[in-house]
């Protein structure tokens, strides 16, 4: 394992790493439990978590990293005098670090909380009632499923959809003979978002005719009836788009991944991924919906259609917002398998690709087992990309009596294909209870997502740094939180770069190294697209003395004629396993500016520390301030600067405990250090 820390640049430890001894909770070598919700006993009609009781009476989970809540969706089924059914759906909000109900989230619309934190407001709005009070179904299964996964995309705007159909009245035989009614009287596929937690949701898309121009129906489908199944996934947001010779406007760039199986009977099994994307259309030409007064603000884009059966039947996850990128799918009891999403810029939609399967990126089943749903998260500042898997089938297959002993999660180092490894085992189980099945081969109801969490040294004395915290999902045994115990840090450079006389001078220091190969150099005179090795520095394998490293890049022409040249280093360990340290840019013209930025003192501090800087010559300076994820979080200088000594007060107040980095760039000349808020 390598281990590299580092003293200046942009130094962090990011450590998947262990509790404090006085943690009170269950856990396992891997994993300590931060809380766990289960449902109570049935005699307790009066618990707070009674709702959890039916079973398959939760159905999907999605981290809020913005609120620090966790969502449930609760698709509740109620039977009336024992014969009607009507729909009364529920999205719950857990604080994630305790599980216990965010009343300062939210705002419920149903009629027993009225107004009150905890809920996202859901009235009645899966459920339309027909002329004469007859029901219009518009979830699977008779509206057991018109709220089913819940996800956020990367502004914070809330996502839920309902069990992917449509399968438009479908007979499956019972018996008897007679067709089984949950499968009948379907509706389209349904997607509701919310702007914020306390506003009104609004119908984004439903499933379109082959035209696009209305909702569709059974026989004038853009989805076919084998699309059903419980696969849901969206990333990107909105921002502006500012054309050279035009009027700004905003451009929304969220895609919504959709999928699902077939029943094993069905004569031919889903073999799509949709993507669904912002429909760009003049409003005039974009279907109007059935729950309001508005146009629907997204449409099919894409259909990704794939060779391999039962393609990601129960979880999908896209990995980038580009026209081509990868697409990790999985449909138990099959392989977890990566497909490349792959788009026109300018064809007309619905486009439909078909995939290689023979191309495929498959992990091995004695990573995954029988994986269900799963989830992507990457971490660019250290070269690391890791896929989130539930497990996916229950223990006695189709037989709902045999005790379920998949219900567990884990998380996978995906950076490398055919180097995929474990990061860590899996999660303590959640429960034993059989699990009916919802739809399709061997499926059952399971969700996960993750949250990262720094600790300082305050805080986990034992362990500072970057932790992982899975949320666990396995309907009828319950919902956990379980935090990383082991240690495995993976450590982050950032080079610095000057221009001096015809060399770009790189440096960078670490106080000690474990297994360490050395430093490939690479450069890219086209922003970031393509990389050349221009370089190597040997590494000194272990040891755990201090050493300042350096390359000099001589200046060629294209350096000169690109004028903004970016590098990076690919830190490699003796077992072949490497990482990437952030970019760094070079920019020749600008003039050369020799700066010098001072720790800031005190440090820690709260409620304010004083930042200094010295400029030789006068230049424009930068100066921010980012998280321990290299997240930006505020700019304290942004201006031209004369020679001399600046300083300048921060204040902590709107900043959590915890360490920040402040990064002075002047004149394409970087330098930063690391501050600790305590509070």
């Amino acid at each position: 394992m390598r281990k590299f820390l580092l003293t200046t640049g942009f130094m962090l430890a990011l450590l998947f790493a262990a509790l404090p001894k006085d943690a009170q909770a269950q856990g396992n070598i891997d994993w300590e439990e931060l809380w766990r919700n289960v449902p109570p006993p049935i005699s307790q009609t009066n618990h707070w978590l009674y709702w959890m009781v039916p079973s398959r009476s939760f159905t999907g989970l999605a981290y809020d990293k913005w609120r620090d809540v966790v969502y449930i969706i609760n698709p509740h089924t109620t039977v009336v005098g024992g014969v009607s059914f009507y729909q009364d759906p529920r999205i719950w909000a857990w604080k994630a670090m305790t599980g216990q109900l965010a009343t300062d989230v939210g705002r419920s619309a149903h009629s027993n909380r009225s107004g009150l934190g905890g809920e996202l407001p859901v009235p009645i709005d899966s459920v339309a009632w027909g002329p004469g009070g007859i029901q219009y179904y518009r979830g699977y299964s008779q509206n057991t499923y018109s709220l089913y996964k819940i996800d956020l995309d990367d502004e914070g705007r809330i996502f839920a959809g309902n069990l992917v159909v449509p399968i438009w009245g479908i007979c499956i035989r019972l018996p008897n003979g007679q067709c089984d009614p949950v499968y009948l009287a379907q509706s389209a596929f349904r997607v509701w978002r919310w702007d914020t937690p306390t506003a009104t949701p609004r119908l984004a898309y439903a499933t379109l005719n082959l035209a696009g121009t209305a909702i569709g129906a059974f026989g004038d489908s853009e989805m076919s009836y084998t699309r059903w199944g419980d696969a849901f996934d969206v990333i990107g947001k909105r921002a502006m788009f500012y054309p050279p010779d035009d009027d700004p406007y905003m451009v929304d760039s969220v895609r919504i991944y959709v999928s699902g199986g077939s029943w094993p009977t069905q004569p031919t099994w889903n073999d799509e991924v949709n993507v669904i994307m912002q429909d760009r259309r003049p409003e005039n030409q974009r279907p109007a919906s059935d729950a309001g007064s508005y146009k629907l603000d997204y449409r099919l884009a894409v259909r990704l259609v794939n060779s391999n059966s039962g393609l990601a039947s129960h979880g999908v996850a896209g990995t980038a917002n580009t026209l081509v990128h990868d697409v990790w799918m999985d449909s138990n009891p099959r392989l977890t398998t990566a497909a490349t999403h792959v788009q026109d810029a300018t064809d007309p939609w619905p486009q439909t690709y078909n995939q290689n399967a023979t191309g495929n990126r498959s992990l091995s089943t004695s990573l995954t087992g029988a994986s269900g749903q799963v989830r992507f998260f990457e971490l660019p500042e250290y070269g690391k990309k890791y896929l989130v898997v539930a497990d996916g089938m229950n223990t006695g297959g189709l037989d709902p009596t045999i005790p379920n002993k998949n219900t567990t999660a884990r998380i996978i180092d995906v950076t490398t294909p055919g180097g995929d490894k474990n990061v860590w085992g899996a999660t303590p189980q959640l429960g034993n209870k059989p699990l009916n099945n919802n739809s399709g081969e061997n499926n059952y109801i399971a969700d996960v997502d993750y949250k990262l969490q720094y600790y300082s040294p305050q805080e986990d004395p034992l362990a500072p740094g970057l932790h992982v915290i899975l949320f666990v999902l396995m309907s009828n045994n319950g919902i956990a939180a379980y935090r990383s115990r082991n240690a495995i840090p993976v450590e982050l450079t950032t080079l610095n770069a000057t221009i001096n006389g015809e060399n770009v001078d790189l440096t960078w220091s670490v106080t000690s190294e474990t297994n360490n190969y050395g430093f490939e150099i690479e450069r890219s005179f086209d922003g970031g697209s393509n990389w050349e090795n221009v370089g190597f520095v040997q590494g000194r394998g272990t040891t755990t003395s201090p050493k300042d490293y350096a390359y000099s890049d001589p200046i060629t022409v294209t350096h000169r004629n690109v004028g903004n040249v970016k590098y990076r280093l690919r830190q490699v360990d003796n077992d072949g396993s490497y990482s990437y340290s952030p970019i760094v840019d070079a920019y020749f013209d600008a003039t050369p500016t020799t700066i010098t930025l001072y720790q800031n003192y005190p440090n820690p501090f709260n409620p304010t520390t004083t930042l200094s800087y010295q400029l030789t010559e006068p230049g424009h300076a930068t100066l921010k301030v980012y998280n321990t994820l290299g997240e930006y979080i505020t700019t304290l200088v942004d201006e031209y600067r004369e020679a001399g000594v600046h300083q300048l007060t921060m204040d902590a107040k709107d900043l959590p405990s915890g360490n920040y980095i402040y990064q002075l760039n002047v004149n394409g000349q970087v330098q930063q250090k690391k501050m600790t808020v305590m509070k």
